[in-house]
């Protein structure tokens, strides 16, 4: 599920196109991404299995910049400074640090890059919205993902499809870039949190 969000983080800049095929367009997603110091979003987060009756909302945010990132959803806390993680569970009051390495690096720029060389895509429409289709051929993480991008070319929302019956879908409520974001708001600041519980994984 994290893979999952920050990939979803990962893909959600304004872009320029001209009658391009589908890799051509999510090309210029992951390079717009990659131009930007820093982005931050808002996002509203939906899980939906129509099977099993499941309809459940919430709200979140999170920031990258460069290989590192935080996400805040569901009452968890990921914070990387692309060395470290920190996985802080804010209701029981405790947080997990490991380190990053190449099997477990859950940047947006590792995942876009892994990615990259394992799907296939295709443009589902182009009016009145813009939709590509993301499959992974392997499909490891998920089935299929649309994402979707209104006439002035800035994301809607991504829909993910695991393959299981579960839908999940990001609606981007709020989008600033190149804030100069400091280093330290992807660390975990104990003094900050004197009363979490430390569990030292590394």
């Amino acid at each position: 599920m994290k893979k999952i969000f920050l990939l979803t983080l990962g893909i959600f800049a304004s872009f320029a196109i001209k009658a391009q095929s589908a890799d051509e367009f999510l090309n210029s997603i992951v390079e717009s991404y990659k131009s930007y110091d820093d982005i931050s979003i808002v996002f509203n987060y939906k899980i939906i299995n129509e099977e099993m009756g499941v309809n459940e909302s919430s709200r979140g945010y999170g920031s990258i910049k460069g290989n590192s990132y935080m996400i805040n959803v569901d009452g968890q806390e990921l914070i990387c400074d692309g060395k470290t993680l920190w996985t802080h569970l804010i209701e029981d009051e405790e947080v997990m640090i490991s380190e990053v390495t190449d099997d477990n690096d859950a940047s947006p720029i590792a995942i876009l890059n892994s990615l990259s060389n394992n799907i296939s895509t295709k443009l589902l429409s182009i009016s009145p919205n813009i939709t590509i289709e993301v499959v992974e051929n392997e499909q490891s993480t998920f089935e299929k993902l649309h994402i979707n991008v209104d006439s002035n070319l800035r994301l809607k929302d991504i829909h993910i499809f695991l393959g299981d019956g579960n839908e999940l879908i990001y609606e981007i409520t709020e989008l600033t870039t190149n804030q100069n974001l400091p280093d330290s708001m992807f660390i975990f600041d104990e003094a900050i949190h004197p009363n979490v519980e430390v569990i030292d994984m590394r």
